[in-house]
C-alpha cells in the first residue's frame, strides 16, 4: 500500500472530533472481529481457562476483561499508526533501526511456525480421540492440510465468513457442553470482581496475560483494514474508521472472555471438586464423559477443535501477512507471495507432527522468543505513538478522550513489559532451576 502522509490542520485539537453514528448494518458486518477472536481463543487460551476453573472455579473470569483493557489499547495504537501514515505496521520498526527487521523477521518465522503446530497438534488429538483408529500425525496433517487448501483457494472476505461462523460455532458447542455439566450463574457474575483467590493465581493470570496480549498478533488488524480498503485522507473519515473498527476488534477480544466462561463452568463442575488439574486440552474431555455424557464430550470436542483450527489459520495468515510487509510485498491474501508463504509456513508445521519434538523443549524455545517479542513491541509502539508528528491521533491531555488514550497505551505497555520479563526471564531460570 503506498504510503499516504498528509497534513492534518493543526487548528483541530487531538480527539477533539465525533465519529458518525454507525447504523446497525454497518455492526453486522463487524467480521474483522472473528478474525482477531480466532487469535485469541486457541489451544493455549483453552487450558489456561481450564485450569482457571479447575483450580479456582470462575474467581479469575475478571482477567480476561481487565488484559482485555491492555491488547485492545496495543491494537489501537497500530490502528492510530496506520491511519495516520497509511503505513504498514512493520513500518514502525524499520524507523527505529533496520536491525529490527531482521529481529522481526525471525519473531515472525518462530512464533507463526511454533503457535500453527501447536494448534495442529490439538486437532489430531480431536481427531484421534473422536476417530480412534487414525494416527495422530494424520489427524494434525489432514487438519492442517485443509485449512492450506481453504486459503489458497479463497479471497479474504470469505475468510472473514467462515471465521465468523466458526466462532459462533464454538461458542455453541462450549456452552452447549456447560449447560450439561452445570453453569453456576450467580458465581459467575462474582468472578467479575477482581479479586486474588489464593496461591498460584498470579501464574495463571501471566498465562493469561501472554496469551491475550498475543506478541506481535495485536499488529494484525491494519492489514484486516487493508484487505478492506478502511482507509481515509480525510480526517473526518479516519475518525469514523477508528470508531467502527474500535467496536470491530473490541468484539474479537470480547469474545475471548465469553469462551472462557463455559470452559471455567466444566472444569468447576466436573474437576475442581476432586482437585484434578488439567494437564492438557483433552484430560477435561475425558473426564467430561462419565460426568455429563457422550453428546457433552462430543460437543467440547468439536469446539476445541474448531478454536485449533481458526487458530492455526490465524497463525499462518498472520505471519504470512508480517512476512509481506517486511519484503514490502502486496499485503493481499489471494496474491502469489501469499500463497508461497502459506505453503512454506505448511511445511515446517506439519512437520513438526511426525518429528514428535519434545514438548517441553518446543514450549522452551516458545516461550524465550515471546519474551523478547513482547517488551520490544511494545516500546517500539509506544516510541512511535508518543512522537508529535502523530498529528490529531497524537497523546494529548487536553480532554477525556485524550487522558483515557494516554492511560490505555501506559496500561498496555507496562503490562507487555511485565509479562515479557515474568513469562519469559522468570519461568525459563525457574525451569532450569528445577531441572
Amino acid at each position: 500500500m503506498p504510503e499516504r502522509n498528509e497534513s492534518v490542520p493543526d487548528a483541530v485539537k487531538p480527539w477533539s472530533l465525533a465519529a458518525a453514528p454507525l447504523g446497525w448494518r454497518s455492526i453486522l458486518f463487524l467480521g474483522t472481529g472473528s478474525v482477531i477472536a480466532s487469535f485469541y481463543i486457541g489451544t493455549g487460551d483453552i487450558t489456561v481457562a481450564t485450569n482457571m476453573g479447575a483450580l479456582f472455579e470462575y474467581k479469575l473470569w475478571w482477567t480476561y476483561f481487565v488484559l482485555g483493557i491492555a491488547a485492545w489499547a496495543l491494537i489501537d495504537m497500530s490502528v492510530r499508526y496506520f491511519l495516520r501514515f497509511g503505513r504498514t505496521p512493520m513500518c514502525m520498526f524499520k524507523d527505529v533501526h533496520p536491525a529490527f527487521t531482521v529481529y522481526m523477521f525471525l519473531a515472525v518465522v518462530v512464533c507463526a511456525t511454533f503457535g500453527s503446530y501447536n494448534q495442529w497438534s490439538a486437532c489430531a488429538m480431536v481427531v484421534t480421540g473422536l476417530v480412534p483408529g487414525v494416527p495422530i500425525e494424520a489427524g494434525g496433517a489432514l487438519a492442517a492440510g485443509c485449512g492450506l487448501v481453504f486459503l489458497l483457494t479463497g479471497a479474504y472476505r470469505r475468510l472473514e465468513y467462515v471465521f465468523a461462523a466458526g466462532l459462533v460455532a464454538l461458542i455453541v458447542c462450549f456452552f452447549g457442553s456447560a449447560f450439561m455439566a452445570g453453569i453456576n450463574w450467580s458465581e459467575a457474575a462474582a468472578g467479575l470482581v477482581p479479586n486474588a483467590p489464593g496461591t498460584g493465581w498470579e501464574n495463571l493470570m501471566s498465562s493469561n496475560a501472554g496469551s491475550i496480549i498475543n506478541a506481535w498478533l495485536i499488529l494484525i488488524y491494519p492489514y484486516t483494514m487493508i484487505e478492506r480498503g478502511w482507509y481515509s485522507d480525510r480526517l473526518q473519515g479516519k475518525v469514523n474508521i477508528l470508531h467502527r473498527a474500535r467496536l470491530d476488534y473490541g468484539w474479537g477480544i470480547l469474545a475471548a472472555g465469553v469462551v472462557a466462561l463455559p470452559l471455567m463452568a466444566t472444569a468447576a463442575a466436573v474437576l475442581h471438586p476432586f482437585g484434578i488439574v488439567p494437564r492438557n486440552d483433552m484430560d477435561l474431555s475425558i473426564l467430561l464423559e462419565p460426568f455429563a455424557g457422550r453428546f457433552s464430550t462430543t460437543l467440547f470436542l468439536a469446539g476445541l477443535f474448531l478454536a485449533a483450527w481458526t487458530a492455526g489459520v490465524g497463525w499462518w495468515v498472520c505471519g504470512c501477512y508480517a512476512l509481506l510487509d517486511i519484503f514490502n510485498l502486496p499485503i493481499k491474501l489471494d496474491s502469489r507471495p501469499m500463497r508461497v508463504g502459506l505453503v512454506l509456513f505448511f511445511l515446517p508445521s506439519t512437520l513438526l507432527l511426525l518429528l514428535r519434538i519434545n514438548p517441553f523443549y518446543q514450549m522452551l524455545i516458545f516461550t524465550a522468543f515471546l519474551s523478547l517479542v513482547f517488551p520490544v513491541i511494545g516500546l517500539v509502539m509506544l516510541w512511535r505513538v508518543t512522537r508529535p508528528d502523530m498529528g490529531y491521533f497524537r497523546w494529548s491531555l487536553q480532554s477525556w478522550k485524550g487522558r483515557a488514550v494516554v492511560a490505555g497505551d501506559l496500561f498496555a505497555i507496562a503490562l507487555s513489559i511485565y509479562v515479557g520479563i515474568y513469562m519469559g526471564w522468570t519461568q525459563i531460570g525457574s525451569v532450569f532451576l528445577t531441572r
